[in-house]
């Protein structure tokens, strides 16, 4: 470029800078381009931050990894885990003693705690007292570190247990660690990191771009007469691009570098996520800090390509000597909407019968739902259309010019109702389908969805101990707490449940005492629902009642035994874990009825970044929407500022924007709503089915109303105000 060229084009830099300051709504886009660079950058920047983070995780899970001793080999230390729980999350606790003086230490952890004591991650050491984690497995001697964590909020505990409760339990002879044995810890229920990149994807990214291109359609009416004049005085396309190009460079920037302010903490110490809980670690994010800038430019090129590429055209239809607006004719994209539509209602109502269900079922569905909230604004904007087009004629014949101004702008221009509702629809469609998403994953296969008050009066032990039930354990009870041993009789098809405690025990649970040596079958009715079929053996069989000493009742196996406040009391569990881990076993199970109801994966508690993310994505929708509803406003105030002069009532602005802006939105609100409940009748109801949440509905009906009458009530004061100082003034 010579260095003509160069002057030329800083000069129409500039003037695009000037030209979009001083412009009609210039600050609103301003504005609007900087909140939708710096959310896009975000957004970009959580796609690189996800994978760090599984890069992270993966990396630290490898080190902590235990390597297990070779024929030959010789061994430093004893190394095995078991699953723990709480608050409905599964965690690893590792049983660990060296059998060297020199026995690698595990990453995170400083030095050898000594016997009966136990290393807690921040997490579970911070944990409420009445949990008992620095007594449940030993006394607390200090924490691990990160560098033994997979996530800084992981659930882990390092236990060296005592000599007498180290022969309780078998454990692994390993030589160190990094070794290729499976991943223990959160890296088992972690899901795929491709799983995390469609989430985003859908739920961030393309609210972050409908935001983006709301920002660019900013002002496009004062553009549109700008480009008409420099294509008047003789300006090439690339001219009028570089004066576009000026008038976005600055504030793109600056979104940009407010991206960068935002996750400026993250590099600095870990970021713990709002209300998903999850700890975000800086030295993933340091790692990826290269990724973290080079997405941040991509996002400002992005920003900047859309909004050349948005340019509005310039609207000439020479020859046209009416002043009426002409009617938009359909055009190839508006009639293909309106054709899909009822195609993909059809197709995500009955996807199920006409595939098959299974996977490719659920795919067709998603494809279906996808495309009916895609098409969806187009259909209200044809229906807004139509129905205008027929309100025109009572409007006039009523004498109510608010009215027929607002059906005559809607039937000439339902592209406008299809910008302003497009958004309000989206949101309502990516809220709804999360939350049944979430709901579905949230019901476990086999397991009631409520539980009574029963179900916490009550937990199941298993442990390796043989012989019967030690002194120590029954001492480390809760006072009122009572055992009952669970076994059973035969294999397979033949097996029998039986349940053995003294007879004192087996009449607080309504159990017949037969004598010693005798053996009575009972069906367990009422019981059988509070301890939700515990124990080996077919739940709902009769059960063969035994009167004797707590102990192993199934040959070659360890004892199971339940423990149960009598009357329905609530069980204090973590007391029982204590009483198991220290005295029974060095990797006793202990589950409380109600977990093993309610949380035997960790499905549930991931599903909860699906609500999270939708939330996020709502909000940058309504950000979105904001920015498109404050374009329309400021086009409505140009329009009917002349008003003022014909009509002398500024109450018709309120009226008119009503109409316009408010009636289309409860519409848009209502219609959405009453969609999202005919798509998810395939997948609610019946024993795995999701449910709907009513309070949720009642929210976003509650949220458009709101909305339709903020929409409203600022477009008619912003007509109103700019009526009161308009002039003519020539073209």
């Amino acid at each position: 470029m010579t260095g003509g060229g160069r002057r030329l084009t800083w000069q129409l830099l500039r003037l695009g800078h000037a030209a979009h300051h001083g412009a009609e709504a210039g600050r609103t886009r301003f504005a609007a381009l900087l909140l939708a660079s710096a959310v896009l950058a975000l957004t970009f920047c959580s796609f690189v931050l996800a994978s760090a983070t599984w890069d992270g995780r993966a990396e630290r899970g490898a080190a902590r990894t235990p390597a297990l001793a070779e024929s030959g080999e010789q061994a430093k230390a004893l190394w095995s885990r078991y699953w723990d729980s709480y608050e409905g999350r599964q965690f690893t606790v590792v049983v660990i003693a060296p059998l060297e003086d020199d026995a690698p230490l595990p990453p995170g952890v400083g030095h050898w705690p000594a016997p009966g004591e136990v290393l807690l991650s921040p997490a579970l050491a911070e944990a409420p007292r009445a949990e008992g984690f620095a007594q449940r497995y030993g006394k607390a001697a200090g924490r691990v570190g990160g560098e033994g964590l997979a996530s800084p909020g992981e659930r882990l505990a390092y236990v060296r247990p005592t000599a007498d409760m180290l022969r309780t339990a078998d454990l692994e002879k390993i030589t160190g660690y990094g070794g290729h044995w499976i991943p223990f810890g959160d890296l088992r229920v972690v899901g795929e990191e491709t799983a995390m990149w469609a989430l985003l994807a859908v739920l961030l990214g393309l609210p972050a771009l409908a935001l983006v291109v709301a920002a660019a359609r900013t002002g496009a009416a004062g553009r549109d007469r700008r480009d008409a004049l420099l294509d008047a005085l003789g300006a090439g396309r690339g001219a009028r691009l570089c004066v576009d190009l000026g008038g976005a460079v600055l504030p793109v920037t600056l979104g940009t570098l407010l991206a960068g302010a935002v996750l400026a903490p993250a590099l600095l110490s870990d970021v713990r996520l709002p209300w998903i809980g999850y700890t975000l670690a800086a030295a993933d994010v340091r790692a990826a800090i290269v990724p973290v800038t080079a997405a941040m430019v991509l996002a400002a090129l992005t920003t900047l390509g859309l909004v050349l590429l948005l340019r509005p055209a310039p609207a000439r239809r020479p020859g046209t000597r009416s002043n009426r607006p002409t009617s938009a004719q359909a055009g190839p994209l508006k009639l293909l909407a309106l054709g899909a539509f009822p195609i993909f209602v059809i197709m995500a109502v009955f996807s199920g019968p006409l595939l098959g269900g299974a996977q490719r079922s659920a795919i067709a569905y998603l494809f279906a739902v996808a495309g009916v909230w895609a098409t969806l604004p187009w259909v209200l904007g044809w229906g807004a259309g139509r129905w205008s087009a027929k309100a025109a004629g009572p409007a006039r014949r009523r004498g109510d010019p608010a009215l027929l101004i607002a059906v005559r702008t809607t039937a000439a221009r339902p592209a406008a109702v299809v910008r302003l509702v497009a958004v309000l629809v989206v949101a309502i469609g990516v809220l709804g389908q999360a939350q049944i998403l979430s709901s579905l994953l949230s019901v476990m296969p086999g397991h009631e969805r409520t539980l009574g008050p029963a179900a916490e009066s009550a937990a199941l032990v298993r442990s390796a101990h043989q012989g019967e039930l030690p002194r120590a354990f029954r001492s480390s009870l809760p006072r009122t707490a009572r055992v009952v041993a669970l076994g059973r009789m035969g294999e397979g098809p033949e097996a029998v449940r039986v349940m053995q405690a003294p007879c004192s025990d087996l009449s607080l649970l309504d159990l017949p005492c037969p004598p010693r040596g005798k053996q009575r079958q009972v069906t367990l009715g009422d019981l059988e629902r509070r301890i939700q079929g515990a124990g080996p053996g077919p739940a709902g069989e009769p059960v063969l009642v035994r009167s004797g000493p707590v102990e192993p009742l199934t040959e070659g196996e360890g004892l199971q035994a339940l423990v149960f406040e009598p009357g329905g009391s609530r069980l204090d569990l973590p007391a029982v874990k204590r009483a198991a881990h220290l005295h029974l076993s060095a990797k006793a199970g202990v589950q409380g009825l109600r977990e093993s109801a309610e949380q035997p994966s960790e499905l549930s508690h991931q599903s909860r970044w699906i609500p999270f993310l939708a939330a996020l994505g709502a909000v940058i929708l309504l950000l979105a929407m904001a920015i498109a509803a404050t374009a329309h406003f400021l086009r409505l105030a140009r329009a009917l500022a002349p008003l003022n002069v014909l009509t002398g009532d500024r109450r018709v602005f309120h009226r008119t924007a009503a109409w316009s802006l408010g009636a289309p939105l409860c519409a848009a609100g209502v219609v959405g709503v009453g969609v999202h409940l005919v798509l998810v009748q395939p997948v609610t109801g019946g024993a795995y089915g999701g449910e709907v949440s009513w309070p949720l509905l009642a929210a976003m009906l509650a949220g458009t109303a709101l909305t339709a009458l903020v929409a409203a009530l600022v477009g008619g004061s912003v007509a109103a105000g700019r009526a009161a100082s308009w002039v003519p003034r020539p073209d």
